[in-house]
């Protein structure tokens, strides 16, 4: 009788603890879909509302790269500032990986890091942990990312902290792909906007050298980049800076690059965008010390196109690992063509104004031509060589001797 009393009791001390877990959970939901919080505070938000259902020691949030073949660490319920962003996992890859794979939950009760999916990364220093528990966080049958949660001891959920947790993670889905797609909507709008300015800069006045300014800090800001730079081809010397944000001078003073060598030089050569996310370990790129300095990591390249003949590349680099998407290659690609356009087309005029230049000198040397001729009864010939005897002499051009004959013959006139 006596046992049957204290099952009874336990049983009745158990609803009540799990009807709070739910009413706690309830409430969180409420709060949270009614803010107006961030992305990021929303995940912290996730964590916390976890905690009222798990006893876990430490919890992750990866989410779906813009790429969507991958999982970027986004949130912890650890200090892991220096993981965050910088860790990274393919659909498929470790558990985590798997998980968002089939869309499925894990629970690895014990001895995790025996499982065959585990992958270990030292700096969540995963090793120390027992027990993983891993939900996918879906809505609408799209894949968004996993929570995962670790214990360091055994540990097995009951089945009422597993429904909590999944109605945690289908409304939290919801949630995030809101805000994903209110961040998508304000991402195109940002590149909507760095287009027009770009498109306007190209048609106004401005000198060259302003124009591709503005078009690096514009295209910095749109991607929200670490560094932009636009090189351009030198026959002479290859790639070389023509325009960064960057008030670092080891950048600006990087050497110019060969047709072929590095990434850039691939890029041009190619006459198409080059990825890579992680240029410190890229075989392929040149500039491995300045890039450690400098904290870049990955980097997107792209020819600078007119009529299917790159006259330069921009490079994009970010200051944590990216899988840059098809769209956002698309608009930098666009970004780089319009540049190449402004470089074109102030090119082609500065060569006017450098003709028409000539063109004016020529005409100022064939009168004063005429005029010696007339005044000192000589050849044609012997006027110019007299022309350029005196230009040598005094050591002024043809065009200023030649004005200043003019000069002094329409006062004679005059006079």
């Amino acid at each position: 009788m006596k046992n049957h009393e204290e099952n009874s009791g336990n049983t009745a001390s158990h609803v009540p603890n799990e009807m709070m877990k739910e009413l706690q959970l309830l409430r969180g939901l409420l709060r949270i879909t009614h803010s107006e919080a961030s992305l990021d505070e929303l995940l912290e938000q996730v964590i916390r509302l976890s905690r009222d259902i798990l006893p876990f020691d430490c919890a992750f949030i990866y989410l779906l790269d813009d790429g969507g073949d991958g999982l970027v660490l986004r949130a912890s319920s650890h200090l892991f500032p220096s993981a965050i962003g910088h860790v990274t996992l393919k659909i498929g890859e470790g558990v985590t990986g798997w998980a968002a794979r089939e869309m499925s939950p894990v629970i690895i009760p014990e001895r995790a890091s025996e499982d065959p999916r585990f992958k270990m990364f030292q700096s969540l220093q995963e090793d120390q942990y027992e027990a993983f528990l891993s939900i996918p966080l879906v809505a609408r049958d799209r894949l968004l990312g996993v929570i995962n949660f670790q214990f360091r001891k055994v540990f097995i959920p009951s089945e009422g902290e597993l429904e909590l947790l999944t109605l945690l993670a289908q409304e939290m889905s919801l949630v995030i792909q809101h805000l994903l797609l209110f961040e998508d909507a304000r991402k195109k709008a940002r590149q909507i906007e760095a287009l027009s300015q770009v498109s306007q800069s190209i048609t106004s006045d401005r000198y060259l050298e302003e124009i591709l300014h503005l078009i690096v800090t514009v295209t910095a800001e749109m991607t929200n980049s670490t560094l932009c730079s636009i090189m351009i081809y030198d026959p002479e010397q290859g790639l070389v800076i023509r325009a960064t944000q960057t008030l670092s001078q080891d950048y600006r003073n990087k050497p110019p690059i060969r047709i072929g060598e590095s990434i850039s030089g691939v890029a041009f050569r190619d006459g198409s965008p080059i990825q890579t996310e992680d240029v410190q370990k890229d075989p392929r790129y040149s500039f491995k010390d300045l890039a450690r300095k400098e904290n870049l990591v990955s980097l997107l390249s792209v020819p600078m196109m007119i009529k299917n003949r790159a006259i330069g590349v921009i490079n994009v680099y970010t200051s944590r690992p990216h899988h840059f998407s098809k769209d956002e290659i698309k608009v930098l690609q666009t970004v780089a063509n319009q540049a190449a356009i402004a470089w074109e087309n102030t090119g082609l005029l500065q060569k006017t104004l450098e003709m028409e230049e000539a063109l004016e000198s020529r005409k100022k040397i064939d009168r004063a031509k005429g005029i010696l001729m007339k005044i000192h009864r000589i050849t044609e010939d012997e006027a110019y060589r007299l022309l350029q005897k005196k230009s040598m002499n005094i050591r002024k051009s043809m065009k200023e001797i030649a004005e200043a004959i003019l000069l002094a013959h329409d006062m004679k006139v005059d006079s």
